[in-house]
């Protein structure tokens, strides 16, 4: 069994303790020892107590990925503060109504975004000298107000099915469970300082938990992190090569473009040991070109944000070219050890059998403890004896290995973003020439899936793909954002009037067996 969960701020706290010294974060923006890491995040922590917080207030974080979220995310642990990490990459009345409804207190920011959409009163510090200035006014004392249990330690938007984004109650418990059962999958090595110490490379985004949750893991380890800012396929094959990296997270359209880099073929891949993906399942071909390269160990991971992190775990050896059970890569795994994942059957809710495709339901201790105040949604999310609906749609094996089939929720994750309908059709809406609109996800080489709009145009009025597709782009997220209008003359319904969003997706999947990341 994994190791007992460590309060979260105490992943910090033993580190610095044991190697004060070693290099905590590099690569992209500032470098920090583990030591300068706990004593500017003491600083965060007094700052945050001065300026009047009290334990469960929210904190607000808007940038890419910065040495400084990290500052923030324990120091607001230290204070006993909820850290709301936001997609930099929001259009303003996204974050205007997340910061709302989270009710922040305080909202940190890069300087890019300085402009952010706060309700009156609410004190913005802009990273730089107004940040720094606000450090130094601080003191290097740990306050120790940890969240514990139930208590929340940070807030993750994930956009709702309605056209809202729901607030993930991420709590101090779950949130160590997920780096104690997901770090005790790998072999991260000594300690930094140490020989063999993990370098572990960051290319996701902070505010998703994939992101935060690998650097967490690494940082419990005390191991390096290497962060990427503004990743790209380039720039992570030279953070690889640069710094040596050992361990890394990579969505496989990622390892494909990275893999047909003329610079890769020459390049220098022997400290790399393990390689996680997700979002999507791997090619054979394009594992055996992967494998041959970078001669690391994969694994591919299924998680949600509402599971604070991952839930099943494909190993390295099912990823060998000549595993026996064929179709095994299109797997997502079994359940990483303390979770549970089963199948319910779409028509009795009753426990499906093997092979039979239905909705893949989880347990454990680092599931949410439901969404921020919603009871509506967090009643609907959960079954007797703390079972989460995951809105996906499975089959699991025999053996225990869970297949996933496609999206009873319709959600599309297009480059590892989740997008969901609602919110593009709400755009669309607004629009004089459309009379409805249903959207879906098509395949995508790049990206997995992209946002299709189906569109049926309002009698007596004209428009065209561009003016549609500029029009979402001024109200939404540019990835949200369709990449194609389809025009129709009405969308297929059933009798009840529902769009028959599945008719609308099937000549696009045709030939395709698993329809979701």
């Amino acid at each position: 069994m994994p190791p007992a969960p460590t309060p979260v701020a105490d992943l910090l706290r033993l580190s610095a303790s044991r190697a004060p010294d070693a290099v905590a974060v590099t690569g992209d923006g500032r470098a920090a020892t583990y030591g300068e890491l706990a004593e500017r995040s003491d600083r965060v922590a007094d700052a945050l107590i001065a300026a009047g917080l009290e334990p469960g207030d929210r904190v607000g974080y808007v940038d890419r990925n910065a040495t400084e979220y990290f500052e923030l995310l324990f120091g607001a642990a230290k204070a006993g503060a909820v850290l709301v990490p936001l997609n930099f990459r929001l259009a303003p009345d996204e974050m205007r109504w997340i910061l709302a409804d989270a009710a922040v207190s305080l909202v940190v920011v890069g300087p890019e975004h300085a402009e952010v959409p706060v309700e009156e009163g609410v004190p913005v510090i802009v990273v730089g000298p107004a940040y720094e200035e606000w450090l130094a006014g601080a003191r290097p004392r740990d306050p120790k107000r940890d969240a514990a249990g139930d208590e929340l330690i940070v807030l993750m938007y994930s956009s709702g099915t309605t056209g809202r984004p729901k607030g993930v109650n991420v709590t101090a418990s779950g949130l160590a469970s997920g780096v104690a059962l997901f770090g005790s999958c790998f072999d991260l090595g000594g300690r930094a300082g140490e020989a063999g110490g993990a370098v572990s490379m960051v290319p996701i985004p902070y505010y998703h938990i994939a992101g935060a949750g690998w650097a967490l893991i690494t940082i419990a380890e005390g191991g390096t992190l290497v962060q990427c800012r503004e990743p790209t396929p380039a720039s992570m094959l030279d953070q690889l090569i640069r710094h040596r990296v050992t361990h890394t997270a990579m969505v496989p359209a990622v390892i494909q473009v990275m893999a047909e880099l003329p610079a890769a073929r020459d390049a220098d891949f022997s400290a790399l040991r393990q390689i996680v993906y997700g979002a999507s399942p791997i090619t054979e071909s394009l594992l055996a070109r992967a494998v041959a390269l970078f001669g690391a160990e994969f694994f591919q991971s299924y998680g949600l944000t509402e599971t604070i992190g991952v839930t099943t775990l494909l190993g390295p050896d099912q990823h060998l070219p000549d595993n026996p059970v064929k179709g095994r890569l299109r797997s997502a795994g079994r359940a990483v050890p303390g979770m549970e994942v089963a199948i319910l059957d779409l028509e009795t809710d009753r426990p499906a059998d093997p092979g039979v495709v239905g909705e893949v339901i989880v347990r454990g201790p680092c599931v949410t403890t439901g969404y921020w105040r919603n009871p509506a949604e967090t009643a609907a999310a959960f079954l007797p004896g703390g079972w989460l609906r995951t809105g996906d749609a499975g089959s699991m094996d025999g053996d225990g290995y869970l297949y996933l089939h496609d999206r009873i929720k319709d959600m599309i994750v297009s480059g590892g973003e989740n997008v969901y309908p609602a919110e593009v059709e709400s755009a669309l809406a607004g629009h004089p020439a459309v009379l409805e609109t249903a959207v879906i996800g098509v395949p995508s080489e790049r990206w997995g899936e992209t946002p299709l709009a189906v569109v049926v145009p309002r009698p007596g009025q004209e428009t065209t793909e561009e003016e549609l597709l500029a029009w979402t782009r001024e109200r939404l997220a540019h990835y949200k954002c369709p990449t194609a209008v389809s025009f129709v003359d009405a969308l297929p319904r059933n009798p009840s009037g529902k769009v028959l969003k599945r008719e609308l997706r099937r000549p696009w999947w045709e030939g395709n067996d698993r329809r979701i990341g």
